[in-house]
């Protein structure tokens, strides 16, 4: 097949190509898209596939015929070209037929969007240090009292409301008398004392009695997260519909025993243990941003294509999303509360997308640059452990048969090579026998 092209860099990663076919090469392309349309063409006397040329050109016209082949003949130089100028596109270019026309050359325009290069820095002159983890008393005796709230049995009762009493409650939260978007809730059930509101509030419920009212004003702190609201006077009216005593068990060992354990001093090593895991896996998060980012500042990358800003902003929303809903609460309801759309929450989230573009292109560079290799046998590893997991979540096992699936596990395999090479070079460890 022969053609010329021109080649010519845009700016953000972009390449256009601009492409002319001999008419003469679109002779193959034409009889095969003559003999495709013709099998979807019903026209009397003529087997579907066995049309003429003539035939079909007079019944449909030339030009739906041009149309058909010139999309096969794009196709095969495009990818051809791909081949020899070795670029890497990200999906498919954007086709601008500029000249079609029976008897003349085909000429067109690919706009594709490019894999920005990475000259990836020195890292390995990169050093963090590991912060030593030390379980303190203070934080197994915060979590012992913490189940001893979950485990705190409630009686209803008739007396006035004091700190660490459960109540559910009515209320309404007006701005200049009018009130705010979410701000009444219905039977709220809230513990006095634990800080879920703004400051004043539960103290403003203490010495009420059940079917008691109270309209009071407090001004919301100048960091709530509502810029809507923030320092902003409002009053707030309250009903007390129910109050109970709640009562805490005492931290012996019949309550060791009622979580698994034998004794006390067993419970709070399980506990030490666990905390200690949290803390290791907390630290390792932190130096992997950390490293990640230093990398980046001592790295060059072309121009971000936005599409690819575009698709990370979506996946933050997407994530935020389902965290909102696992919560139990509708996303619309928590962007009220934001005071944002969706779109100026996307606006927020385009610096850290574009970090996270970054680290997914530094690590893919690396990966390429150390000539890394994924065995089939670690994608089966990972895939058969996930199965397991999943077992009982038949929906998820058919997802995780896929082959997207597979290969997005192969990236994840992927991935933790390049960050296990990356922290053997950068970090200095500092807590014993920690593994990574």
């Amino acid at each position: 097949m022969q053609y010329t092209y021109t080649t010519k860099k845009l700016p953000k990663s972009q390449l256009e190509i601009n492409v002319t076919v001999l008419h003469d090469e679109l002779a193959p392309f034409l009889k095969k898209a003559a003999e495709e349309i013709s099998q979807q063409t019903k026209i009397e006397g003529f087997r579907p596939g066995k049309v003429p040329y003539e035939v079909l050109k007079q019944r449909i016209g030339e030009v739906k015929i041009y149309e058909e082949a010139a999309m096969m003949a794009v196709e095969k130089s495009y990818i051809e070209i791909g081949t020899k100028e070795k670029f890497e596109p990200l999906g498919s270019p954007k086709i601008d037929l500029e000249k079609l026309a029976p008897g003349n050359d085909l000429i067109y325009k690919a706009t594709v969007d490019l894999i920005p290069e990475v000259r990836v820095g020195d890292f390995k002159a990169i050093k963090i240090k590991e912060k030593l983890i030390n379980i303190t008393k203070e934080q197994i005796d915060k979590v012992v009292d913490e189940v001893r709230e979950m485990r705190a049995t409630e009686v209803l009762d008739k007396k006035a409301v004091e700190m660490g009493d459960k109540v559910e409650l009515d209320f309404e939260v007006l701005r200049d008398k009018v009130p705010i978007d979410g701000g009444s809730q219905k039977k709220y059930p809230l513990v006095i004392g634990t800080g879920q509101f703004i400051p004043g509030f539960e103290e403003n419920l203490v010495g009420l009695k059940t079917e008691e009212e109270k309209e009071f004003e407090l001004t919301f702190p100048e960091k709530y997260h509502n810029k809507n609201l923030a320092g902003k006077p409002a009053t707030f009216k309250v009903k007390i519909l129910a109050v109970y005593k709640r009562t805490l068990p005492e931290a012996n060992d019949d309550f060791a025993k009622s979580l698994g354990q034998d004794t006390m001093d067993k419970l709070k090593a399980s506990i030490e243990h666990n905390l200690e895991h949290e803390e290791h896996h907390k630290e390792e998060e932190r130096i992997e941003i950390e490293m990640l980012e230093k990398i980046i500042d001592k790295s060059t990358f072309e121009e971000i294509p936005d599409v690819l800003v575009t698709a990370e902003t979506n996946k933050m929303i997407q994530e935020m999303e389902a965290n909102i809903l696992r919560e139990g609460m509708k996303f619309e309801d928590y962007l009220k509360h934001l005071g944002k759309t969706r779109d100026q929450l996307k606006l927020d989230f385009v610096p850290q997308a574009i970090k996270r573009v970054k680290s997914a292109l530094l690590i893919r560079s690396i990966f390429l640059s150390e000539k890394m290799e994924i065995p089939e046998h670690e994608v089966d590893v990972e895939l058969e452990s996930l199965t397991h997991a999943y077992q009982t979540y038949p929906e998820m096992i058919k997802n995780i048969q896929t082959p997207q699936y597979r290969e997005y596990v192969r990236n994840m395999v992927g991935n933790h090579k390049v960050m296990n090479l990356l922290k053997a070079a950068c970090i200095e460890r500092t807590n014993p026998e920690h593994k990574c």
